[in-house]
């Protein structure tokens, strides 16, 4: 499912209306119709409803959804905060006046009312609200009233993951199509809530240069054993990390690259911390490097000369932020010629050497998996632009650097070096915890050493990990979560996904 920009969708429109012929009130109508199934399915009780309409085509969407809940016997008001509609939307009007659904003089009590439409601004709205209308949004914010959006949550940019105040906070929202930015980046999707996609009849072809897109379940690829097969087909890993007080990081990677189905782990940590994880581990293999109490540097070379043991290499969990550290992250990106993952501290003593480019001189799949923190040191950006612009700076710095990123915040992004960026709405806030970052490259890491595309193996992954996630937190709490559980949800996760037949417009 792609994602869109208003720009984008408003091309897209016009091009539906004007080369593949559909008129503009047939689209309205289509898009009514949807929002009533979207209200009667999620609004089941409503009968008394009140249509905040704008001027524009989200007025007309609105006004067009007054009269068919009209017709259908609910109780129906309209009031129009920004004044007479224009275009199609007055036509929309001019029917609901036959009908008889006057617009209301004045605003009434929301108490009066068993849900709001908000269809005051569409995509194309450039905020922030002013005036009289401002005041309206943040009034309605205050009521005790449910709220379905039609498109967007009047207020909000459909562009950007940035809240403007005021903007409605939608108990659901219906868009049409294709869902756009602000429903899928936080903490714009805060406002959202319910985010459900309607076909509207515009060709989805007409997207097909979009590099933004929603992870489907259904188009995931999961790896297939043969009958014959044996473990060093199915990978043998390499997780290089671990230092004092920081063990649990290479354990936690290394037992989520089994649970994943690589056919051999081995865990690369400093000599003297060796006897922790043969106690910890029993399927996976530990191998003593050069270090005490962290890798030395000399672990470098020892580390290069077995890598045609190895499939994949992911380096950095619990490695420690250490100038020598610098140094090994650098030569073994620079010295590992096989798929390489870069994860926590692997990625911060990266930034720390002041010069990432060298990255562009490997020609194997390089992939960096930062959560905001290590991406801001990385880029010198500002978190707070990284998480309003996730996707648009996740796919520059990977087309930039020649590598993946994996860039997780409230949403995980996977963007590749063509620029192709993939969202990944599972998930939940239980997996705040520390270890599950780990677990992830654990993941990640055992599905690149399978032999599968860089791309499909990462989309497969960030999306196994977040459904992990929330199955875990079924079976615990939200506040009892450890990164362990979510290891162990692993396998429920993988026939999910397996059995996953059902299409659905709902996006989260």
């Amino acid at each position: 499912m792609k994602i869109l920009k208003s720009r984008e969708m408003a091309q897209i429109d016009r091009m539906t209306i004007e080369e593949v012929g559909i008129p503009s009130l047939v689209l309205m109508e289509n898009a009514a119709r949807s929002a009533f199934s979207v209200l009667r399915k999620k609004f089941p009780a409503a009968r008394r409803v009140l249509i905040l309409a704008g001027r524009g085509n989200n007025g007309g969407d609105g006004m067009a959804l007054g009269r068919i809940l009209h017709l259908r016997g609910y109780s129906v008001d309209v009031l129009l905060p920004l004044g007479d509609p224009k275009g199609d939307a007055q036509i929309q009007l001019k029917i609901l006046r036959n009908l008889g659904v006057s617009p209301l003089a004045e605003r009434p009590p929301w108490e009066r009312y068993d849900l709001v439409v908000d269809a005051l601004f569409g995509t194309g709205f450039e905020p922030p609200v002013r005036g009289d209308v401002a005041d309206l949004v943040e009034d309605l914010n205050s009521a005790k009233v449910a709220v379905l959006s039609i498109d967007v949550p009047s207020g909000l940019s459909a562009d950007t993951g940035k809240v403007f105040h005021p903007c409605v906070r939608a108990d659901v929202t219906v868009t049409f199509q294709f869902p756009k930015i602000c429903h899928v980046l936080y903490p714009a999707a805060k406002f959202c809530g319910e985010v459900v996609v309607k076909d509207i009849s515009i060709p989805s072809r007409l997207a097909d240069s979009v590099k933004r897109e929603v992870i489907d379940p259904l188009s995931l690829s999961i790896p297939h054993r043969e009958r014959d097969t044996y473990k060093t087909r199915e990978g043998h890993v390499l997780l290089v990390g671990g230092s004092r007080g920081k063990t649990g990081a290479v354990i936690l990677a290394a037992l989520a690259a089994t649970r994943t189905g690589s056919g051999l782990v081995s865990v690369g940590v400093p000599e003297d911390l060796n006897d922790i994880f043969e106690k910890s581990l029993v399927e996976e293999m530990s191998l003593p490097l050069p270090g005490r109490g962290r890798l030395s540097y000399f672990a470098v070379e020892e580390i290069l000369s077995l890598q045609e043991k190895f499939s994949v290499m992911a380096l950095g969990m619990g490695m420690d932020r250490y100038e020598e550290g610098q140094d090994v992250v650098r030569d073994l990106t620079l010295g590992w010629r096989k798929p390489l993952l870069i994860d926590a501290d692997g990625l911060n003593n990266l930034a720390d050497t002041g010069d990432i480019s060298f990255l562009k001189e490997r020609e194997e799949v390089t992939v960096l998996t930062p959560h905001v923190g290590e991406f801001a040191r990385l880029s010198g950006l500002p978190p707070e632009e990284i998480i309003c612009n996730q996707i648009d700076v996740a796919a520059e710095f990977s087309e930039r650097f020649g590598c993946y990123l994996i860039l997780k915040s409230a949403r995980t992004v996977v963007a590749t070096p063509e620029g192709r960026t993939y969202v990944s709405v599972r998930g939940t806030q239980a997996m705040a915890k520390g270890g599950t970052g780990d677990v992830l490259s654990g993941i990640l890491a055992s599905l690149l050493g399978r032999g599968m595309s860089p791309e499909e193996a990462l989309k497969l992954g960030v999306y196994l990990h977040g459904l992990a996630g929330e199955l875990a937190e079924r079976k615990t709490h939200r506040e009892s979560l450890r990164a362990r559980d979510v290891v162990e949800a692993i396998p429920e996760a993988y026939k999910l996904l397996e059995n996953s037949s059902e299409e659905t417009d709902t996006i989260y």
